[in-house]
């Protein structure tokens, strides 16, 4: 599989044409959408949707995922019931009107009496018969903060419409070490992989030092050599989180990227 690589719009800047400027020098047409100048898709401004879809047009790129922050900080019922009534339909909307698979969602704030699994369960059904996909994307503030509990929430709720946002990175983040260790668990679910990469945390994961695929505890080449071995053909995305998004900064992460998945 030759790698078309993607990245997260917002990783070079909020302005959505500005973002696609810089990408396309730097050769990508392939953007995922989550964080605009008026706020997070989808509650931002018909305005700017509308300019952005003019962007995609006009420069004949793609949007491969959305990512509305769905469940990032869901702790209890109420909140659970507000992003399924608020944001989701809005989202779904999106996703249907962009031609995507579905959306990145996120696994529930760590709190007391999370109700993770049922909760899934739940959003999975609207999902299912929405014909979408929830692609789960481990975050360590979040009751789901590996692949591995990804899997396993995914199977105890139940859902078909659940599968996993692959992101080494988060959870290397979380347990300072590189998770090539949960690929397996990982890999019959994977559907969007995200691409970052860190160093090893010796000031806590309060101070965590990004840096482009390859140059920190993460084996980038394992990785993509095992998702080849699956047959994985779904979106790869630098989401690198080195914030200044400029041309040389995003030119080194994809250059990285690009050398560990064809360094095979």
């Amino acid at each position: 599989m030759t790698l078309e690589l993607g990245i997260v719009a917002d990783e070079i800047a909020r302005d959505f044409s500005r973002a696609v400027a810089v990408g396309k020098l730097l050769g990508i047409a392939r953007y995922e959408v989550r964080n605009l100048v008026s706020g997070r898709i989808p509650m931002v401004l018909a305005e700017e949707l509308r300019e952005l879809e003019e962007t995609v047009r006009r420069e004949e790129i793609r949007i491969t995922a959305i990512s509305p922050g769905l469940f990032k900080n869901t702790a209890d019922e109420a909140a659970f019931e507000r992003d399924m009534t608020e944001i989701y339909p809005r989202a779904a909307e999106l996703a249907h009107r962009w031609g995507l698979p579905g959306l990145i969602v996120f696994g529930f704030r760590k709190a007391e009496g999370s109700r993770t699994a049922e909760w899934f369960a739940r959003a999975g059904e609207r999902a299912a018969a929405d014909g979408l996909l929830l692609m789960i994307e481990p975050e360590p503030i979040c009751a789901v903060d590996s692949a591995r509990v990804a899997a396993e929430t995914i199977r105890r709720a139940g859902s078909p419409a659940l599968r996993l946002n692959y992101d080494p990175g988060n959870v290397a983040w979380l347990e300072n070490r590189d998770p090539i260790g949960e690929f397996d668990a990982a890999a019959p679910l994977i559907a969007n992989v995200h691409v970052k990469d860190l160093r090893p945390l010796e000031h806590g994961p309060e101070k965590p030092e990004w840096v482009a695929a390859g140059e920190g505890m993460i084996d980038w080449r394992a990785h993509f050599q095992r998702l080849r071995e699956t047959g994985y053909e779904g979106p790869v995305s630098l989401e690198p989180h080195i914030m200044d998004g400029g041309a040389e900064t995003i030119r080194r992460c994809k250059a990285a990227c690009e050398k560990a998945w064809g360094d095979q």
